[in-house]
């Protein structure tokens, strides 16, 4: 037995070997995506909530927002890179040299790249019109941007912004490069934030102008319109009725069987198309010719009576 004991070992060992080799070694390797610079996305704040503004545009309006970068870190950055994502009806200006565009579903996605060097706890922001709502835009669909910044040196050791950019764009479809001028970057001020945070969010609501419907107020009423009032009636053109006869005396030249008469014949006073009632010193005649009618009446009804006396006498 013991003539095999170095047999067994050299198979325990040549095992342990073996596993050795098969058992992989642990990987160090840094986690993807991380940037090495310490950078930190700003934009304006409102004073008041502390909270990022939210601006209030028009449908096809620029969003005037700071879409700014700080270097929390104690060196300098050489190059900058920000992805900025528009969703719904908030679009992005597609014409700076510097930026690559994509389309996937309902974003408009923007890379675009920066020569310039960001010193230690420096602000800078793009100082061009980056965001715009579309022309028929929605108020619950623009709501919200939301961007990120990078160093240079992390964008080019994944291919650089071009590359970034068609990997965000939708199966099928192409990234583009911006046809104009650069994006310039400018120095602001911008509220920092509590810790290094590269991904930032701005916030726009729509304005809608009121509704300008004719209201009844504003139409055209019955009250503006020409109400028999203020139209040609008998008062106004003179009524046969009213007619004075050659001895003085008002008479009534009213067809039978029609109560008041009828309306003057045409070219019998009132002007053109009628007016407003006659008052003053032809209402007086008016009232005149009627009482001198009722003393006639009254006489004629005596006479009568007395006639009629003496017959039955």
């Amino acid at each position: 037995m013991n003539v095999h004991l170095p047999a067994r070992l050299a198979l325990g060992v040549s095992l342990l070997t073996a596993g050795l080799v098969a058992t992989p070694a642990p990987v160090h390797a840094a986690a993807p995506g991380v940037d090495t610079a310490t950078l930190a996305a700003v934009t304006e704040q409102d004073p008041a909530t502390g909270r990022n503004v939210k601006y209030p545009v028009k449908p096809g309006e620029v969003v005037p927002a700071s879409l700014g970068v700080t270097n929390l870190g104690d060196a300098p950055v050489k190059g900058l890179v920000v992805q900025v994502r528009a969703v719904d009806d908030l679009d992005l200006v597609t014409t700076y040299g510097n930026c690559w565009y994509a389309v996937d579903s309902n974003l408009d996605i923007a890379w675009c790249e920066f020569d310039d060097e960001l010193a230690a706890h420096a602000t800078l922001a793009p100082s061009g019109d980056l965001i715009v709502t579309k022309a028929d835009a929605r108020a619950d669909k623009v709501v919200v941007v939301v961007y990120r910044w990078f160093s240079k040196a992390w964008a080019d050791e994944r291919g650089g912004v071009q590359k970034l950019a068609q990997s965000d764009a939708d199966l099928g479809s192409t990234a583009v490069r911006g046809t104009g001028a650069a994006l310039p970057l400018t120095a602001r001020e911008l509220p920092l934030p509590s810790e290094p945070r590269p991904t930032n969010f701005v916030y726009a609501t729509l304005v809608t102008p009121p509704t300008t419907t004719a209201s009844p107020s504003a139409s055209t009423s019955p009250s503006t319109t020409a109400s028999p009032s203020a139209s040609a009636s008998p008062s106004a053109t003179g009524s046969p009725s009213a007619s004075t006869s050659p001895s003085g005396v008002p008479t009534s030249t009213a067809p039978a069987g029609t109560p008041g008469g009828s309306p003057a014949a045409p070219g019998a006073g009132g002007g053109d198309g009628g007016g407003l009632p006659v008052t003053g010193s032809n209402t007086v005649g008016a009232v005149a010719a009627g009482v001198a009618l009722l003393l006639l009446g009254g006489v004629g009804y005596l006479v009568a009576r007395r006639r009629r006396t003496r017959f039955v006498a």
